[in-house]
């Protein structure tokens, strides 16, 4: 593993290790608070068990690249890359949203096709690529979200 690569998994993986625990902290907080909502708690719940399913994925590639097993790399990449074509995966349909969108499908098609190669230094830049579409996605949801509640 070159020293590049190494450096990379040394600071990036823990970051997005504490990030995917925060992430789900944050899901199982707006989960239990769901049905104290009133109009939108089953649309509300119904995403969240969806996003819940993707941070599993998440933890499955991040467990593959700690123990270099491309099987759980390749399972958890394309469980994202057919997810992200759900329909429950649109949650707005805008331009911006549809680039994002596609980008991070593109990342996560890329990350299994170099797990099936069997090449972990760049199925770990092609995670931590895909994570930062994830993440870059998210700002712009919130933000969206923000604005129109304003």
């Amino acid at each position: 593993m070159s020293k590049t690569v190494r450096l990379v998994i040394a600071w990036c993986l823990p970051a997005a290790l504490a990030l995917f625990i925060v992430v789900v902290a944050d899901a199982q907080n707006k989960s239990r608070n769901a049905d104290k909502q009133v109009p939108d708690a089953k649309l509300d719940l119904e995403q969240s068990k969806f996003m819940r399913k993707k941070l599993e994925a998440s933890g499955q590639i991040l467990e593959g690249l700690t123990t270099e097993d491309a099987d759980l790399i390749m399972k958890g990449a394309q469980t994202l890359a057919e997810m992200s074509a759900a329909e429950k995966w649109q949650v707005q349909h805008d331009v911006v949203y549809k680039q994002f969108s596609n980008e991070f499908q593109r990342s996560a098609k890329s990350l299994v096709e170099v797990a099936e190669k069997k090449n972990f230094d760049a199925a770990t830049l092609k995670w931590m690529d895909t994570t930062m579409k994830c993440i870059d996605c998210h700002k712009f949801v919130r933000g969206a979200r923000l604005a129109t509640s304003q």
